[in-house]
């Protein structure tokens, strides 16, 4: 059996909104929307925590604790030999990348990914945003690749972006590799739609809309677009 590992990539030293994991959207922290909507996958065998090493994280720790995912802590710029210390020991054979800006990112759509992935002869497949056409509103899916890739990622990508940025090598050079964009079904293409948080406006027009709606981190991603379109009018 593919064992399959989904990597969390969370930290509370965001620049342009420091703290934002432990920042709450409804009644609950961005990371726990995460955690939640990501362990309900089906096709996911194990979550993991991927944080930095800094003191500053120690709270994040905590409340990730709570939720008995593995935690794994490293470099805070190197981010890509954060995930590949991430994947020691899980005999992992393909490992899905979850940016942790992504509070609604679906269970659902995760399932998908996995499953796309794996009926092709790819080497990396994605459904978090608009790529390739595929129409995708962002903030729903993720990315997929092998954890042999990732390794063979680490040993060749040196640019301080590449190491950041863990899948950009890929797409840097994209010629180089069998690329996959999952494309969106109907009831999720809206491509103009971004429900990621990177700044405090983010959270605050996010943390109205699931206040209004009564958006919990059950709702699908179906219901959370149909919602979302009412709501912007």
């Amino acid at each position: 059996m593919t064992r399959v590992v989904a990597v969390v990539q969370a930290r509370m030293g965001s620049q342009r909104f420091p703290g934002k994991m432990l920042a709450k959207l409804g009644n609950q922290t961005l990371l726990a929307w995460v955690l939640t909507r990501v362990m309900s996958a089906n096709l996911i065998d194990e979550t993991i925590l991927a944080t930095s090493s800094s003191a500053q994280d120690d709270d994040l720790v905590a409340d990730a604790e709570k939720f008995g995912v593995r935690i794994v802590r490293g470099s805070e710029s190197d981010v890509l030999s954060r995930f590949n210390l991430a994947l020691e020991k899980t005999n992992a054979d393909q490992v899905v990348r979850v940016c942790a800006d992504n509070p609604f990112v679906a269970g659902e759509e995760i399932d998908r990914l996995v499953h796309e992935f794996q009926s092709g002869d790819f080497d990396y497949a994605c459904n978090h945003q608009q790529r390739l056409s595929n129409n995708y509103a962002d903030g729903f899916g993720a990315e997929i690749l092998s954890v042999k890739l990732l390794k063979e990622l680490s040993a060749i990508a040196t640019e301080p972006s590449h190491r950041e940025h863990v899948t950009s090598y890929i797409w840097d050079n994209q010629s180089k590799f069998r690329v996959r964009a999952v494309d969106a079904p109907a009831e999720l293409a809206f491509p103009d739609i971004r429900l990621d948080i990177d700044t405090p406006e983010d959270l605050f027009r996010l943390d109205a809309f699931v206040k209004k709606f009564a958006i919990s981190t059950d709702t699908s991603a179906t219901q959370i677009i149909e919602s979302f379109r009412k709501y912007m009018g």
